[in-house]
């Protein structure tokens, strides 16, 4: 029985996923198509679907279910006043001349943060699990707790979405100067100062939250713009961009100064959603009885808080999903209906659902642009050559990764040993400010000799601090703060990657490898080879690597 998840069309993080009796057979952001970022402007997944549907060698006349990430009957009509004909009526969304479909499938609702939930838990290593949901919000909530027991999510406690810990720190983006979307720069930035400001947290019964002393039914905007003007009243005006001329693209861009004064508001802004964090773990740990802990929402995107939770000693196992921000949902939509129909959903051993090209596609689309190439004998190694002898590497394999991180398909890889290798990457290859920390990928059994209380983290969403000893061998993957965000690999869930690192470990000592997201500023990462080229051409990239075709310049 095919099921067909979808999430954004309430505005952003489009994405499709399909399952057939439980199983997971394809998921991918329309961002990864559409070229447009968090699908802003492109809100409903229109190209996800028809990758899912044509992976599967099927039509919407073949799906069963439409499982939708929201449940319009829950939104608050100050959230939404214009109520869109498809909230009655999601077939307006499926042009027939697009999918030429005879009979449109049922549909399930699920709301926003169920539907989160469920792409953590039933897709978790769990059989019980307490599970955490923290973003902007979803229809009414901005936060939810739930026990996930017998194949079942149980609501425990709800917080209203104007008490949001995600648009909190959204705003705080915002007074930095950075885009609402750009959480994770402010993540980055807080390690540069100290958190001097103080945020007053008060209680939500037993759930610490924040507090604004305004009536709920005003819309979240205004909330956000409340926070915008307590951070004016401490002295912190909204930080503004620069046009700035790039000698590298031969064009003017938006470029951020930031004082101590942003640096102090950005770590105070992390010390209070970790504190906030740590407590809502601890509180719904206590409720449910369950040290088994699974993590969904935007915030679960924070990988320094989710470091802290994990060696808090509050839980004993972590399950976060790779696509824990909107995009999961169409994942969680897609679960949360399969198993009302019985099915039990697959265990999650890796995030690569997207779409794959053979050698020979990437060839034609090489001589179609007339660019040489070569085809190598083993592909692993011979990547690992160049970045033993200190080359960037762009590392394009099988399916795509879904998820914001890449881990090993899509991917920029480098030396991390080489001096001043992330002021290379980020100045002549990404294009993006200069304080943002690169993660390692590391071979799962090598990471306890080089991160301290490390567990597992194969979807590179933990920090960890780098043992003293290690640091200096590795500076190009070392924050500010002594910590770093590795990925763990496993031979199981990735062998040529697993492979390349293994191979660079034999040449250099060091089983680990610089790894980025291949795009540039302000793109989603690549998807095609066609993507893959032109980033390549259109950056300081020195290798690029498709599946075993190799490309130089010069």
């Amino acid at each position: 029985m095919y099921v067909l998840g979808i999430s954004g069309a309430l505005g952003h993080d489009a994405a499709a996923c399909l399952m057939k009796n439980g199983q997971l057979l394809a998921m991918v952001e329309e961002e990864r198509l559409s070229r447009k970022t968090h699908s802003i402007g492109h809100p409903f997944p229109e190209l996800a679907i028809e990758y899912c549907l044509n992976q599967e060698g099927i039509t919407l006349d073949d799906i069963d279910y439409i499982a939708l990430s929201w449940d319009h009957t829950l939104i608050p009509p100050e959230k939404n006043p214009l109520r869109p004909e498809y909230y009655e009526d999601p077939s307006i969304l499926f042009s027939r001349e697009r999918f030429r479909y005879t009979k449109f499938p049922k549909v399930e609702v699920v709301d926003h943060h169920l539907a989160h939930a469920a792409s953590a838990f039933y897709c978790s290593p769990f059989e019980e699990a307490s599970v955490l949901v923290v973003d902007g919000a979803g229809e009414h909530r901005s936060t939810s707790l739930y026990w996930g027991k017998d194949r079942e999510l149980i609501k425990v406690e709800d917080v209203h979405h104007n008490e949001s810990l995600g648009d909190f720190y959204a705003s705080v983006t915002l007074a930095l100067g950075f885009d609402w979307t750009d959480a994770g720069k402010t993540m980055g930035l807080a390690s540069y100062g100290s958190p001097e400001y103080e945020i007053p947290l008060i209680s939500l019964d037993d759930i610490k939250g924040y507090k604004i002393n305004i009536d709920h039914d005003v819309d979240m905007m205004y909330v956000m713009g409340i926070w915008l003007k307590k951070f004016m009243g401490l002295g912190i005006k909204r930080n503004q961009k620069n046009r700035n001329y790039n000698p590298f693209t031969y064009k003017y861009s938006d470029e951020l100064e930031f004082g101590k004064d942003y640096k102090n508001l950005a770590a105070s802004a992390q010390k209070a959603l970790e504190e906030c964090y740590l407590n809502l773990v601890k509180v719904l740990v206590e409720r449910t009885g369950s040290r088994n802990l699974c993590l969904a929402g935007g915030v679960a995107l924070n990988c320094v808080a989710n470091g802290k939770v994990e060696r808090s000693g509050i839980v004993d196992s972590m399950f976060i999903q790779p696509a824990a921000y909107d995009a999961g949902a169409a994942l969680g939509a897609a679960a949360e209906v399969s198993t009302r129909l019985g099915f039990n959903v697959e265990k999650m051993q890796h995030a690569y659902a997207g779409p794959s090209y053979s050698n020979e596609q990437i060839i034609q689309t090489l001589k179609h642009l007339g660019i040489p190439y070569h085809v190598s004998e083993d592909a692993s190694v011979e990547a690992a050559g160049y970045l033993a002898d200190g080359l960037t590497v762009g590392w394009f394999q099988g399916r795509a990764e879904f998820g914001p991180r890449a881990l090993g398909n899509r991917s920029i890889l480098a030396n991390p040993s080489v001096e001043g290798i992330a002021d290379k990457v980020n100045k002549e290859i990404k294009f993006r400010e200069g304080f943002r920390p690169f993660g390692p990928s590391v071979l799962e059994e090598f990471a306890p000799d080089w991160f301290e209380e490390i567990e597992k983290s194969p979807y590179m969403l933990k920090s960890y601090q780098v043992r003293d000893d290690k640091a200096g061998q590795i500076k190009g993957v070392v924050h500010v703060d002594g910590s770093s965000r590795p990925q763990t690999v496993s031979l199981e869930a990735n062998e040529p990657y697993y492979r390349l690192i293994d191979a660079f470990r034999k040449k250099t000592g060091i089983p680990m490898v610089l790894n980025t997201s291949f795009n540039l500023r302000g793109e989603p990462m690549v998807c095609s080879p066609y993507d893959a080229i032109r980033t390549y051409f259109s950056s300081g990239l020195d290798v690029l690597v498709l599946n075993d075709i190799f490309v130089k310049k010069g």
